[in-house]
């Protein structure tokens, strides 16, 4: 853990931590063989993830966490703290300057060695090229600077969560292969090489990934040769496919309604744990009426997220708090009391005018409340939860039109290439932020920040300059305490304001062949698809 006003040393020894350190919850096998290592296996994701280089990645999860395999970052988050990987130490006295001495015998997937240059290429370049899903703000970098085989990153202001939020994301980049790069989101695969556990040897688009072992990777042995990676979009195929054998990992959770069924197939083992990832219902606040706070509000207090945890998930998760921010999250959030009231929200309509028309459906400002709602199509969990929301807002007069889209169609409306300077076009759509998003306040405040540098995940457009004033306060506190009172302010606001609604938290469920593999296990922020499932990493 990261200790405040005092030198934090974290050592690459603490790499040899048992994995039921990172939180894992592994179902007891039943009646079939496990196997601990294994020559080749399987993994299905849901879409193409593109060239698989830091910039070129089409999801936090999985495509972030499949990035993660080829590449290695300075440090990686173990159960809840923050260890040292391509750096044997992790030296600051103030949070402010970090000192990095770096391992020896680390080589790049073509031999060359990796040096503390390429370190000191990569933040710079991080700099000039803020650009896709997984992007890496490195502007709090005032500078960077190699000494022989260390590295000193100073900030320009404090930031006690340094280490988790940019020293275990920032894929480290090759320096004589990235130079040349001119447009980062037109990285080839040929790019994908880094440092990490796993080369890439195999890419297309419709047909997948193979991923092999890197034999001479310096930090453990990986204990699977070879990695599959198939693109199944339908969930119902892919977790077929499973039962089958014909592929031995699903990265999708697994849904409520086939868990039991699973559980009790002998060659299929489940990893669960806390899951961060959340999903919202996400206002288009550029558009009226949900410019305006009120409605915002009046309509989530139309929305029953127990309910939808019920009938949606079979309870296989946990409501939305109303001010974002998990429980279980280490920023330490209050527990703000659910909005649901549907008299309450019909009251509030009709306070602001919207009466109801001879269809039932309320008038406001001369027209209908009549929306639209974007869902993906891939996402039973989403389907029904949207179905469910369009008959609660019936309730209170509000019409809505469920539109399916597939993920792409979808992104393209809320966060065209994952860039919110280039607008939005929907009403209101459901919406989710992958783990790490929920683990740093800092990333939190970026889902509210007006400024879209500051903002970059901000989808719905909010601006308020009380929220603005919060974050800079939060993203200026040069401790965890203070940064934890902020981030109670920032909840409260969100609360508020309601640019989003906070739906549920899924509960995280992984199935797998453990016939073929065992391995895998749980890590806050990366679920099942980390690196600790498939390295042996030595002290």
């Amino acid at each position: 853990m990261i200790r405040q006003s005092r030198t934090f040393i974290a050592t690459a020894a603490t790499l040899c931590l048992a994995l039921a350190a990172c939180g894992t919850d592994i179902e007891p096998p039943r009646n079939g063989k496990t196997a601990a290592a294994a020559k080749s296996v399987t993994i299905a994701v849901s879409s193409d993830e593109g060239t698989l280089t830091p910039f070129t990645n089409q999801t936090g999860y999985p495509g972030n966490n499949l990035v993660k395999l080829i590449f290695d970052t300075l440090a990686i988050v173990q159960g809840d703290g923050v260890v040292p990987l391509l750096a044997k130490q992790i030296q600051t006295t103030d949070n402010k300057v970090f000192t990095l001495p770096l391992r020896s015998g680390v080589t790049w997937h073509d031999g060359k060695p990796l040096t503390a240059e390429d370190v000191v290429f990569s933040v710079e370049f991080y700099k000039k090229n803020m650009e896709g899903d997984s992007s890496i703000d490195v502007r709090p970098v005032e500078s960077v600077t190699a000494n022989g085989d260390t590295v000193t990153l100073t900030l320009k202001a404090p930031d006690p969560e340094f280490p988790r939020r940019i020293l275990a994301d920032m894929a480290i980049l090759p320096k004589h292969l990235w130079s040349s790069v001119e447009k980062v989101s037109e990285a080839g695969a040929d790019k994908a090489i880094g440092s990490g556990p796993y080369k890439l040897t195999r890419y297309d688009n419709a047909r997948g990934y193979t991923f092999t072992a890197n034999t001479s990777y310096a930090l453990g042995k990986p204990k699977v040769d070879t990695v599959k990676v198939v693109v199944i979009p339908e969930e119902s195929t892919q977790f077929a496919a499973l039962r089958t054998g014909e592929i031995h990992m699903s990265a999708r959770i697994v849904p409520p309604q086939q868990l039991q069924a699973l559980e009790r197939q002998p060659n299929i083992g489940i990893v669960k744990g806390t899951e961060f990832a959340s999903t919202l219902l996400a206002f288009n606040t550029t558009r009226a009426p949900f410019d305006k706070p009120e409605i915002r509000r009046a309509l989530a207090k139309a929305i029953d997220v127990a309910d939808l945890v019920k009938t949606a998930l079979l309870g296989q998760g946990t409501p939305g708090n109303p001010g974002f921010i998990h429980a279980g999250s280490p920023v330490k959030p209050d527990q703000l009391t659910p909005l649901y009231d549907a008299e309450a929200a019909k009251r509030e309509l009709d306070a602001l005018g919207a009466k109801p028309g001879p269809d039932g459906i309320r008038v406001l400002d001369g027209k209908p409340m009549s929306y639209e709602l974007l869902v993906q199509s891939a996402s039973t969990d989403r389907l029904r939860s949207a179905e469910l929301i369009r008959d609660m807002l019936k309730t209170v007069g509000v019409a809505v039109k469920v539109t399916s889209l597939d993920s792409d169609s979808l992104d393209a409306k809320v966060w065209p290439d994952y860039d919110v300077r280039k607008g939005r076009n929907y009403d209101m759509s459901m919406w989710g932020w992958s783990a790490p998003v929920m683990l740093s306040s800092g990333t939190i405040a970026q889902l509210v920040a007006s400024d879209p540098d500051d903002g970059s995940l901000n989808v719905v457009g909010f601006r308020n300059e009380q929220v603005d004033a919060i974050v800079k306060t939060l993203t200026s506190a040069p401790t965890m305490e203070a940064r934890t009172t902020a981030a109670k302010q920032l909840q409260a606001q969100i609360a508020e304001q309601m640019p989003f609604l906070t739906l549920y938290y899924r509960n995280g469920a992984y199935a797998f062949r453990k016939d073929v593999y065992s391995g895998w296990t749980w890590q806050n922020g990366s679920a099942v698809l980390n690196k600790f499932s498939l390295v042996e990493f030595k002290p």
